[in-house]
């Protein structure tokens, strides 16, 4: 398990990566990507009584921020998969929690916060398939050019952005500043000092 690191604990390396990154979109600009999303996502969904369900840690801001967009009956609901539990590259998938819900015969809509190579967000979308969800819609906050095939699609994402780390609005750096407004990316080539 691991343990909380207190302030004075934090490293080095996370403040200076909130220093180094370029910030790609400010707060107005996240939140006016989210409204046209809602709309799309809306004119979607609209009478079919989805299940949102959020991708577990980074899809939690934007799903929050659908909900209060979102104004049609649905349920809530939450799927813990991921491949870098803090780290800056992706490993095997871990599933810390498995989807409670009863998804046989419903609309999903599966929310994350980014679209890079796609193999976590394709591994849910396989599991509520099989579970016999008659439908899958999948929104990201970000999807990204990485300039190479990936396993999934997205079917609806707020913002594009290219093929560099980023964090901020949900996403991480090695479990850090998801809590940032806006969307920032590290310097292609940087390095932790």
């Amino acid at each position: 398990m691991r343990m909380a690191k207190s302030a004075s604990e934090v490293s080095a390396d996370i403040i200076a990566a909130r220093a180094a990154a370029e910030c790609l979109f400010d707060a107005a600009a996240v939140e006016r990507a989210v409204d046209q999303l809602a709309v799309r996502l809306a004119l979607r969904l609209h009478g079919t009584h989805p299940i949102v369900m959020c991708v577990m840690h980074g899809g939690v801001i934007l799903t929050g921020e659908l909900l209060l967009r979102l104004h049609f009956p649905l349920e809530v609901s939450y799927v813990h998969a991921t491949r870098y539990r803090d780290a800056t590259r992706g490993a095997a998938l871990e599933w810390p929690a498995l989807p409670s819900t009863d998804v046989g015969g419903r609309t999903v809509l599966l929310v994350d916060d980014v679209l890079d190579e796609g193999h976590t967000l394709a591994a849910v979308v396989e599991r509520l398939r099989e579970s016999g969800a008659t439908s899958v819609v999948t929104g990201v906050l970000v999807d990204k050019d990485i300039g190479r095939p990936r396993p999934v699609r997205v079917d609806e994402a707020a913002l594009h952005c290219p093929d560099r780390f980023l964090f901020g609005h949900g996403m991480d750096y090695r479990g850090h500043w998801r809590n940032l407004p806006g969307i920032y990316a590290l310097p292609v080539g940087w390095s932790a000092p």
